[in-house]
């Protein structure tokens, strides 16, 4: 006789074997003749259908209560977590910004004098030296102005000397009073005239004279030329457009220029203003990363914010004896030495992100831990600044993050203690 299959769940109970429990799907009515006279007698107290489906349901309600979930035979210890203190210390701000490099001293060469260009005396583009010749005016009107000044020089001397025995004589001759009052004041204004005369026409020579040195225009300093802007047999103007020769520029000492945000800007500032300022650098790399020249000092600081990019100009300068570097490149400028005192760093992996934003996980006096949101502001490496959620002396987990859960027990294991717990604790749950 074929029988339906029987279903079987397995009852667990702490410190007894699993127990199978079988539940039959099919009811076996029994032959009605086969019936006794007590089993008659007792259907007439239940009747055979509503007692057997009484009994059925008892049955099954302990089965399926067998079937539920019990503990497990033994608890497992709370797992270790790498911990650290929150204490207030320095974060090195990485303050890095885009630059220019400029000449100290960019000038512009111009002719002082007007005339005819002779010649150029330089080559385009090379290193010159403070005082080397660079171009040459037509001197010659210039020398005979200085000749027609010293042969002016010569009359007012000579007119001098006449006045001033004019002078003398008349004097003499009102002690004596054979002349008068007016003639003795006629000669004194007639010697004082003189004495004018000589002292304008000296001055007119050495007015012309200068005039003859403009005519050989030298470097005001040394640097790199560039390009001349008027060709020799050209005419030149001075106190006009084309009065401009060429350009120089200072390469041994540069500007490093640059722009900083202004909250960055206040930050620098202070920092300048205080006992660290002295050790502030500035480094510069090129495009490719790579660290050029030395260490720049920052000497200035723009008062004002920018009204178009809301950002405050920085000058550095730069000692550049080689002359390696030239004006108007553009590169890298890396601030080092400036810290924001009193912040809270902690490892950026300690650090999650949920849907309400940052937040870490924080353990209490029972060793419980619950997220903290957190404001973050600047990173510094592998570290950031917590702005606002935490306070002095909390413990945040770091390492093994992924085994927590809000309300649960941690075994905190402090990072700076643990030579093989919260190192391992980084490598087992890939938190780090």
């Amino acid at each position: 006789m074929a029988h339906a299959p029987r279903k079987m769940c397995t009852r667990i109970s702490r410190g007894y074997s699993a127990r199978p429990v079988f539940v039959s799907s099919r009811r076996r009515v029994p032959d009605a003749g086969r019936r006794t006279g007590a089993q008659m007698s007792g259907s007439r107290a239940m009747p055979p259908r509503r007692g057997r489906t009484a009994f059925l349901y008892v049955l099954l309600c302990s089965a399926l209560a067998a079937c539920g979930d019990a503990p497990a035979p033994g608890g497992m210890p709370p797992p270790e977590v790498g911990t650290l203190d929150v204490r207030p210390t320095s974060l090195a701000l990485p303050l890095e910004y885009p630059a220019q490099l400029r000449g100290v001293r960019e000038i512009e060469v111009r002719a002082r004098v007007s005339g005819i260009l002779l010649e150029r005396l330089y080559r385009e583009g090379s290193r010159v030296r403070e005082g080397d010749l660079l171009f040459r005016i037509d001197p010659a009107p210039f020398r005979a102005e200085v000749a027609r000044s010293r042969a002016e020089l010569e009359v007012q001397r000579a007119n001098l000397q006449q006045a001033q025995r004019e002078h003398d004589r008349i004097l003499s001759l009102y002690e004596q009073k054979l002349v008068s009052l007016r003639d003795r004041d006629a000669a004194i204004a007639a010697f004082e005239s003189a004495k004018a005369a000589v002292a304008a026409a000296e001055a007119a020579l050495r007015r012309a004279e200068l005039d003859l040195s403009y005519t050989e225009v030298r470097a005001p300093i040394g640097g790199l030329t560039s390009r001349e802007a008027r060709s020799e047999g050209s005419l030149v103007v001075a106190g006009t457009d084309s009065s401009l020769l060429t350009r120089i520029v200072q390469t041994d000492r540069l500007y490093v220029e640059f722009a900083v945000p202004e909250r960055e800007a206040a930050s620098l500032r202070a920092a300048l203003e205080g006992p660290e300022g002295d050790s502030i650098r500035v480094h510069l790399t090129d495009a490719q990363g790579t660290t050029i020249g030395g260490a720049a000092r920052i000497e200035f600081i723009a008062p004002d914010v920018g009204d178009d990019t809301g950002t405050v100009a920085v000058r550095a300068v730069l000692e550049n004896p080689d002359g390696k570097l030239l004006p108007g490149q553009v590169v890298r400028a890396r601030v080092e030495g400036v810290t924001l005192p009193g912040s809270f760093v902690i490892p950026k992996r300690a650090v999650m992100h949920g849907m309400q934003g940052a937040f870490v996980w924080v353990v209490d006096a029972e060793n419980k831990v619950a997220p903290r949101p957190v404001r973050l502001g600047i990173t510094s490496g592998n570290d950031v600044a917590v702005l606002e959620g935490l306070e002095a002396g909390e413990r945040i987990v770091v390492d093994g993050i992924l085994k927590v859960q809000p309300g649960a027990p941690v075994t905190p294991v402090p990072i700076g203690q643990a030579a093989d717990g919260a190192a391992a604790l980084a490598t087992s749950d890939g938190s780090s």
